[in-house]
């Protein structure tokens, strides 16, 4: 076989494993809950499988993806030996949650922050069209809003007041894994519009018009100012590193920056809005939790348990604070899934002299922070996200020719 059978050999089992990650990405968008398309397994499975014949393995990440198992494994056993209450289908949906992880094996064959793009697109036309029908016609609306409670609220219907005003919000339950394609496609914006001609243009302008509506049309306070957030980040990383720019940029990012902090705050700590009070009576019930079994905090009360939160008179298995409910589950071991989860951004700090490298590591501290006050992380999307990230840093590897100390 000559060298030009090779190459046409190798580019279509590349482009035969980016078709299946990208319908993967496709489904995990489009269908987060896996209740309408019923697809996301198949896709999962079928990728896996592709990768397994044609990919060699990257037995680096076997020990990362280990380390998650090993802390579920291991705080599942002490919660046995506590006499803890464990729901076993709980168990099994965070096992399933992180099994996007098993990809790592073969991430460095991928661009996954490229294959987002389009499907990023497709999941806000979808959300623009679907809420220009149900705020024009009631009727529309309940039909809507009746089969996304068939579908485990795969969009998430809600008419909230923030600071008095009454808004209609529509949020898509995978909006945040949007997040590496919209600073992509702002990046893009303001660093290579000399480059391309008219069409290029429009169409980047149009995307960035469609992922700005349905943040903004989310309902949720970080969702909603996650478009102004990238604009501001996006404009720091393409205009601080111009001669003089601390002189007049610095000082304009400043000010707008503490505007942006104080509007955050306010919504925050709005005791109108009834989510934050749920969410700070969470709080109470943590620390009464960690009060009465202080061993939690070591050893964690195990995945699949159950605590009594005053917030909705009832008992939970997760909450929206995400890094207290894996120290709730996993005590100090959930800090071996945080270092998995944290190792991209230490390779995206070493490279932070290039203005994209450092948006992306900003990106994904931003999304990392959200997903903090969100049940996001612990899901397909939010692997998805660290695929993302794990995928971006393999591509720094490339282009670097420096190797990675674990």
């Amino acid at each position: 076989m000559n060298l030009y059978s090779i190459i046409i050999s190798k580019n279509i089992i590349q482009f035969g494993g980016n078709f299946l990650f990208f319908f993967l990405v496709l489904v995990i968008m489009l269908d987060p809950t896996n209740t309408v398309l019923h697809l996301k397994d198949v896709f999962f499975v079928l990728l896996v499988g592709y990768n397994i014949v044609f990919f060699k393995p990257d037995f680096r990440y076997l020990f990362h993806i280990g380390v998650i198992y090993f802390v579920i494994a291991l705080c599942f056993i002490i919660a046995e030996i506590q006499g803890n209450r464990v729901y076993y289908d709980e168990v099994i949906a965070v096992c399933k949650s992180f099994a996007p992880l098993v990809l790592l094996l073969w991430i460095r064959h991928y661009n996954v922050i490229r294959l987002t793009m389009i499907p990023s697109i497709i999941t806000c036309i979808i959300l623009v069209i679907l809420y220009i029908l149900c705020s024009s016609e009631s009727a529309i609306e309940i039909v809507v809003f009746n089969f996304m409670k068939k579908h485990d609220d795969m969009i998430m219907m809600s008419r909230r007041y923030f600071l008095g005003v009454k808004l209609f919000g529509m949020y898509y339950k995978s909006l945040v894994c949007l997040m590496f394609a919209m600073f992509t496609y702002f990046y893009m914006f303001f660093n290579e519009m000399k480059k391309h001609g008219i069409l290029w243009k429009i169409g980047i302008i149009i995307a960035i018009a469609f992922l700005s509506f349905a943040f903004l049309v989310s309902g949720t306070r970080s969702s909603m100012l996650l478009p102004f957030f990238m604009l501001g980040f996006v404009s720091y990383c393409s205009i601080s590193r111009l001669r003089h720019a601390k002189y007049y940029f610095y000082p304009i990012l400043c000010f707008f920056g503490v505007l942006f902090l104080l509007f955050v705050a306010i919504l925050a700590m709005e005791k109108t809005e009834a989510s934050n009070l749920i969410k700070y009576t969470h709080l109470t019930a943590y620390a009464n939790l960690f009060t009465e079994h202080p061993l939690y905090l070591l050893f964690g009360q195990g995945p699949g348990t159950m605590f009594y939160s005053k917030g909705i008179d009832r008992y939970m298995i997760v909450t929206e604070w995400t890094y207290l409910e894996m120290i709730r589950n996993y005590g100090v071991f959930c800090i071996l899934m945080l270092c998995v989860i944290l190792l991209p951004i230490r390779v995206f700090w070493k490279q932070r002299s290039n203005n994209y490298t450092f948006g992306i590591m900003g990106t994904y501290i931003a999304y990392l922070f959200i997903a903090g006050t969100n049940p996001l992380l612990i899901s397909s999307t939010g692997m998805l996200m660290v695929l993302s990230a794990y995928s971006y840093m393999e591509q720094i590897q490339k282009t670097t020719q420096t190797k990675i100390t674990y």
